[in-house]
């Protein structure tokens, strides 16, 4: 009965142990204000309107019309329109999200709604190259097609990248006025890595099994 309960212990622990090196991974990568609530430095224009770039991010900014409260209580959206530019030249809405820990796909979610009739914008996951020039930044996954649709929106890498990769974010819109909201980047770890940990549980395991039935 006592190698019996030990058995079904030590599983319960692998899966616990499995469980959190997976939610470990998920916290190397975060952004500040990625729901651009934190008005912190914007400039109170009317008609729910902030101008300036958000706290956490590096973009355009052309007074008056940056961020704006879409009405729904006290949600502010970031519009892409004033905050990426192609004209003189190109700028892209863009944060830095860290340092990859360990290799995985790193997703991208945000949402979109419209401020026009229609849009056309776009998004991407870089290497920043621990870079705070946007120049330097290498995409590491782009849409197959300009986004025009509202609605949330999902970008992943098509392999794992890997540790020690310098992640950043950015987004753009050639034209409209599309607003993005509830941008987050979450890097998940890949099968191989999980594989890995969880054969190296389950020899640690073994073994603690075998120790324990010869002190019995």
């Amino acid at each position: 009965m006592k190698i019996e309960k030990s058995k079904y212990l030590s599983l319960t622990l692998a899966i616990v142990m499995t469980f959190l090196s997976a939610v470990e991974s998920h916290s190397a990568l975060s952004l500040i204000n990625g729901d651009f609530q934190d008005l912190t430095g914007l400039t109170i224009t009317g008609g729910g309107w902030y101008g300036g770039v958000p706290t956490g991010w590096s973009g355009s900014s052309f007074p008056g019309y940056e961020i704006y409260n879409n009405g729904a209580g006290s949600n502010f959206v970031a519009n892409l329109n004033q905050l990426s530019k192609t004209i003189p030249s190109f700028v892209a809405l863009r944060q830095s999200a860290g340092l990859l820990d360990s290799s995985g796909i790193v997703t991208l979610t945000f949402d979109v709604a419209d401020l026009s009739t229609g849009f056309n914008m776009s998004a991407g996951i870089f290497n920043t190259q621990n870079s705070v020039n946007y120049d330097d930044w290498t995409p590491l996954a782009l849409p197959p097609t300009s986004i025009t649709t509202t609605g949330s929106q999902t970008l992943s890498t098509a392999a794992p990248i890997a540790a020690g990769t310098y992640i950043g974010v950015a987004f753009w819109a050639p034209s409209g006025a599309p607003v993005i909201d509830n941008v987050n980047v979450v890097p998940e770890p890949s099968a191989f890595s999980l594989l890995v940990a969880g054969s190296c549980l389950t020899f640690a395991l073994a073994a603690r099994r075998r120790h324990q039935t010869r002190s019995l």
